[in-house]
């Protein structure tokens, strides 16, 4: 038995069923292949790696005794960034995807309904077209329906695997036409604009709220941690008084605080969701603390 069959068997005994069914279903959207069980079985292993990472890091650049806490903390975050926030990011990145080449595949399809094709052909010739992974969904889907499976629960199942609302709502629409007979055609080239819309929107959006990004971006990963490091690191802002005992450590959870609200507010000001957020946690705390170290040093 190889470590990952072995990790996975440690994960089907030490996690919950349901947590693991959990995972199965995020893990659905981001095109990872394989179980669930062997996907937390890798994140347990990465998590040795990183909580001995944070450990050394920690003994290096902090004191010793805060060795086992560290090692730790960097053991629960590694695991938990690897079973609840990496499978999210790929999602996100992979749906991107999909939005993208969305829109020509619509406007294929309604070219091809148009000149008096069927439904299965349309979706043939975007499997066969250059829309990445987007072709090869609707080569998996067309598989479906070639083994018997119908062919709306098969667009159904695409939009689901998808992991976006607007591919969601998208073939929503298609499989709505399909029930009530509808021209497809023009509910394809319909979805297809409405798309483009929310892609601009969201184009208008990003380079609305840049200068705000890179101003929080700016302050909590760079000005601030590198003022205060300097600040706890001459021993009193220039007053000629030392700092009392552990001061450097309580600047430092200052500044990892500060950081982490940064990360929120990016994730507000950009996407409009505090969730957003979460994905930007772990690097500005990391990135932050790093400057801040750092201008000690350079001290």
């Amino acid at each position: 038995m190889g470590l990952v069959e072995r990790s996975a068997a440690l994960a089907r005994r030490l996690l919950p069923e349901r947590m693991l069914e959990g995972v199965d279903r995020r893990l659905l959207s981001t095109g990872i292949l394989l179980s669930a069980e062997e996907y937390v079985g890798i994140c347990l292993l990465l998590s040795l790696v990183g909580g001995a990472v944070a450990g050394v890091l920690g003994l290096l650049l902090l004191s010793p005794p805060l060795l086992p806490p560290l090692f730790l903390l960097g053991l629960l975050g590694t695991f938990l960034l690897g079973t609840f926030g990496v499978p999210p990011y790929l999602t996100q990145r992979r749906a991107a995807r999909l939005e993208r080449e969305l829109p020509d595949a619509l406007r294929q399809m309604a070219s091809t309904l148009r000149a008096g094709m069927s439904i299965d052909v349309a979706m043939e010739e975007v499997a066969k077209s250059g829309y990445g992974i987007l072709s090869a969904e609707f080569e998996r889907a067309l598989a479906e329906v070639r083994r018997g499976r119908p062919l709306v629960e098969a667009l159904w199942a695409l939009s689901v695997r998808s992991g976006s609302p607007l591919c969601e709502r998208a073939f929503g629409l298609l499989i709505e036409g399909i029930e009530r007979g509808v021209a497809l055609a023009d509910v394809l080239q319909a979805v297809a604009r409405d798309i483009g819309e929310v892609h601009a929107l969201q184009r208008e959006r990003k380079a609305a709220t840049t200068q705000q990004v890179l101003f929080l971006v700016a302050v909590s990963l760079f000005a601030s941690p590198f003022i205060l490091g300097l600040t706890v690191s001459i021993g009193g802002a220039g007053g000629g008084v030392r700092m009392p005992e552990g001061m450097d450590l309580i600047v430092l959870g200052y500044t990892l605080i500060q950081a982490s609200l940064c990360a929120l507010a990016v994730g507000i000001v950009r996407y409009g969701k505090v969730s957003k957020g979460l994905t930007f946690l772990l690097p500005f705390a990391v990135a932050s603390a790093a400057v801040f170290r750092l201008s000690g040093f350079l001290v």
